[in-house]
């Protein structure tokens, strides 16, 4: 054999082996490792102080605003409702971040209010925690959402119990079977402060409910599941690939299904708007996705990159989304850890006019970012970011904060 061919059909194999190599090295990256390197954990990221955005800011401590992962804001009545519990109970049983301690749980979840247009000679805006008519039972609380139906706020909330072997009464271990988590569906009529109790919807499409956001004709809801299974293994390892699903569940049934199995990465936030659209936030791709619910399947319309791990998300009466955003992945584990001590850096970012840039099928986004605390001088590791159009004022509350941060923009 000639000696060039030779050489070839020796070199020929090494090419194409390296070039397969080199093939799936891209893939690995481009869909994996860029988003855990640059997104995830922020490499190269600039985190701005506070100081450099036109906000005074100031922390209201008390132990009913303590652990408010989720948090919604009535703009008429003019209310700011949150789910919280204690430090403790959220660091030993948070099924979402595979922490399975039934006995830290305080059983004291509650949904606090604040007046936001009374402070009060105390500065607590008249807080206080709703009481509970008709329920019996304790509520592990994390997302919720609300819909005003006339007169009355109706609530949707994600309840996190305990497994429970229902011939005995005894606890399962949650390591195995996991959380036995519910949403639970309440009223509150104007002028109470009871909670009323409508219904408890149990699904097996409920499997790791992080938030959730009701239809515009308030029959049904949708719940973001952050993992594809209640416990496992690997559940610790699907940072590592896209997982997660979206459920629909009806209010008059009961009855729950998969709306969308597919293009999912660790959906968190939910929030919806009245022209029937819903927007999910994606923690380890950092973009929002816009679906369309159609035949009770959730279509994916939109998805809009915010370079940023993204928690919760709503809408302001402007048609904003505000993003709670983690700029220092790192440092909000180590607050987590250590909550009454650490305090997480923060941000919150908008898409301005996103609601009317959907409905127009526009796709000229503007991406802004609304403040940022890189030294944690201020406002709480934030979970949940709310802006009040009327006031200007953002509310921020943090799952694994000792207090919420109330903002004013500063006028110029």
């Amino acid at each position: 054999m000639p000696h060039n061919a030779r050489l070839a059909g020796e070199l020929v194999p090494r090419i194409v082996f390296w070039g397969l190599v080199a093939l799936i090295i891209s893939i690995v990256y481009q869909n994996f490792l860029s988003n855990i390197l640059f997104v995830v954990f922020g490499i190269g990221r600039r985190i701005q102080t506070i100081d450099e955005f036109p906000w005074t800011c100031t922390r209201l401590y008390h132990p009913l605003l303590e652990g408010c992962e989720d948090m919604w804001l009535d703009h008429q009545g003019r209310k700011l409702y949150g789910a919280c519990t204690t430090l403790t109970s959220r660091q030993g049983w948070n099924p979402s971040g595979n922490k399975y301690n039934i006995s830290a749980r305080s059983r004291t979840d509650h949904l606090a209010v604040l007046d936001i247009d009374h402070p009060g000679s105390d500065g607590l805006y008249g807080l206080r925690a709703l009481e509970l008519g008709g329920f019996h039972g304790d509520l592990d609380l994390q997302g919720f959402d609300v819909q005003r139906i006339g007169d009355t706020l109706r609530f949707w909330l994600i309840n996190h119990r305990p497994p429970i072997d229902h011939l005995t009464g005894a606890f399962l271990d949650p390591t195995t079977v996991g959380a036995n988590s519910t949403i639970e569906v309440f009223d509150l009529v104007e002028g109470s402060e009871a909670l009323e109790y409508v219904k408890t919807i149990h699904s097996n499409a409920i499997i790791s409910p992080n938030s959730l956001a009701v239809d515009k004709d308030g029959t049904g809801v949708v719940i973001t599941n952050d993992h594809n299974a209640k416990v496992g293994a690997f559940r610790d390892l699907e940072i590592l690939y896209r997982s997660g699903t979206l459920a629909y569940c009806q209010l008059d049934s009961g009855e729950c299904h998969m709306a969308a199995t597919k293009g999912l990465a660790f959906p968190n936030g939910i929030t919806s708007d009245q022209n029937g659209l819903f927007y999910v936030a994606h923690s380890l791709t950092g973009a929002v996705t816009v679906h369309r619910l159609q035949d009770g399947q959730l279509i994916q319309i939109d998805s809009i990159p915010l370079g940023y791990p993204i928690d919760n998300i709503s809408l302001d009466a402007d048609g904003n989304l505000i993003a709670a955003a983690l700029p220092d992945l790192i440092g909000f584990v180590k607050a987590s850890e250590d909550p009454y001590n650490a305090v997480a850096p923060a941000t919150v970012l908008s898409i301005e006019g996103i609601v009317g840039q959907v409905r127009s099928r526009g796709r000229d986004y503007n991406i802004s970012k609304v403040v940022e605390d890189s030294d944690a001088k201020v406002l709480p590791g934030i979970s949940t970011a709310l802006h009040d159009v009327e006031s200007q004022r953002l509310f921020l509350g943090g799952v694994f904060s000792p207090f919420i941060g109330i903002c004013e923009r500063i006028a110029r």
